[in-house]
């Protein structure tokens, strides 16, 4: 599968999906799209969303799993403490046979926590005996996904006393749908990072099943997530695209988003020393098209003098130097893109910032990080770093080339022209 994605890499650029599931390589990884949205406000709260539902949508999973790997290695030294154990003994295995315990199968976990496994006329037919004889002997009216829900937690709170490894449990699921709606549903006063732009039913649906139904199965966010994704990929995604895989020069961005955290603001601090007053690296496009028209001013001023002192045409080609560096940084400057940088394969990050930890985790591949020490020289080096996609390295080293070009041409014809003139004394 892994080589399979490399050649896919060589071929296209990476969808959004690849992105979210941190398939991809720098530039476009899933720190480097968080840190260009970083500059919306709103549209982060979309991706923000996003991170914690698949976040939770992982607890839900882990919790099957849970419950799944409890019943696989239950054995006879379980003590059972009434009559009904060995009916849910038989339920839970029921359940296990018939799939609902699938904790890689979004749909069978959704309906194994609400307790819809009405379906199976098996698992039917056995809940309802438990049911009415648990009833008779409790005296209790609990629905049958309360019953399913009571018998699973006392399973899990027995594996868990015996291995003495906690379990997720099903109050832990429920507070989390709770504060992802604190979070991002209730109203823009009562949530820091409330989803705007999003219908009124569809968000209104969501909280009625987690307040009032007190839903916490993936499903009770499907509408929400669909479309937050939509909105990342059809009017997020392609911006950063045209941002990081079609240029190498980035203004730096504000970090105003990450202020707020106190392990971020600690980190902050700590690489404080790491910024640059260069104004090449702060604001590369603009900072180069000065300094080049700053050259070419010089290029222009020596010409004229050089024709007007009636130099020689072989001492008025000298102007090839500032004509060549004034062009140079004022077609990289206006493409943004450096012609070294897409020659040497390395791109300037969107913030000097380094990668959160967990872009560390087993789901990063261990890459490179280390940039030639020349490019020090040309805007700083704390913001560069190697350009690991090959198609986007590919492209951009084309466009380099291009501009390579242009510089080439621009150069050539002013110094031709400043050396061909004839001159006069004044």
């Amino acid at each position: 599968m892994d080589a399979d994605f490399a050649q896919i890499e060589n071929q296209r650029l990476p969808t959004l999906y690849e992105v979210l599931l941190r398939k991809t390589s720098p530039p476009v990884d899933l720190w480097s799209f968080y840190t260009f949205l970083s500059q919306f406000p709103y549209a982060i709260d979309f991706l923000d969303f996003w991170i914690d539902l698949m976040a939770h949508v992982r607890l839900c999973r882990d919790y099957v799993r849970g419950v799944k790997e409890s019943i696989e290695t239950r054995n006879g030294a379980l003590i059972m403490d009434d009559a009904h154990s060995g009916e849910s003994s038989i339920l839970l295995d029921a359940l296990l046979n018939e799939g609902y315990l699938d904790f890689k199968n979004s749909k069978r976990v959704s309906q194994f926590l609400r307790g819809n496994v009405e379906e199976s006329l098996r698992i039917s037919r056995l809940l309802d005996t438990y049911k009415l004889d648990h009833r008779q002997s409790t005296q209790s009216d609990r629905e049958a996904d309360e019953f399913l829900a009571a018998m699973v937690d006392d399973m899990l709170k027995q594996k868990t006393q015996k291995d003495k490894h906690p379990k997720i449990t099903r109050k832990q699921l429920t507070s989390n749908a709770l504060q992802i709606c604190s979070q991002y549903l209730l109203s823009p006063q009562e949530s820091p990072r409330y989803l705007i732009n999003v219908p009124d039913e569809v968000r209104m649906k969501a909280l009625y099943a987690v307040q009032s139904e007190h839903r916490f199965d993936p499903e009770v966010f499907e509408d929400l997530r669909n479309l937050s994704y939509n909105f990342l990929e059809m009017d997020c995604f392609p911006k950063f695209l045209s941002r990081v895989a079609l240029h190498n020069l980035h203004d730096q961005l504000s970090d105003w988003r990450f202020q707020t955290t106190a392990a971020i603001g600690k980190l902050k601090g700590k690489n404080r020393g790491h910024r640059s007053a260069s104004p090449l690296s702060a604001y590369s496009g603009l900072g180069r098209i000065a300094l080049g028209l700053c050259w070419l001013g010089i290029g222009f001023w020596i010409g004229y003098v050089l024709i007007f002192l009636h130099y020689s045409r072989a001492i008025r080609v000298t102007t090839i130097v500032p004509f060549g560096i004034g062009c140079y940084f004022s077609i990289c400057g206006i493409y943004q893109v450096d012609i070294l940088y897409s020659w040497f394969g390395v791109t300037q990050r969107l913030m000097y910032e380094k990668k959160l930890p967990t872009d560390t985790d087993e789901g990063y591949p261990k890459i490179k990080t280390r940039v030639p020490t020349i490019f020090a020289l040309l805007g700083g080096r704390s913001r560069l770093m190697p350009v690991h996609h090959p198609f986007i390295k590919n492209m951009l080293f084309k466009r380099g080339t291009w501009c390579f070009l242009l510089v080439t041409v621009s150069t050539a014809v002013l110094t031709v022209l400043f050396s061909c003139v004839p001159g006069k004394r004044i």
